[in-house]
């Protein structure tokens, strides 16, 4: 999955606007706990200590 994401990744990026808090891994898998458990964005963001928005 990962690697279907970086070639999408690499498709879409420019080189302007702020830098990701997160790797590609780290957002795939806050992905899939949303998908599967429906906890709320506050939550996850405080796992990752990331704001929920």
């Amino acid at each position: 999955m990962v690697d279907i994401l970086r070639k999408a990744d690499g498709l879409k990026k420019s080189k302007s606007g702020r830098k990701n808090k997160l790797n590609l891994e780290e957002q795939l898998l806050m992905d899939l706990e949303y998908l599967r458990e429906y906890r709320t964005y506050f939550h996850i963001g405080q796992n990752y200590g990331i704001s929920e928005s």
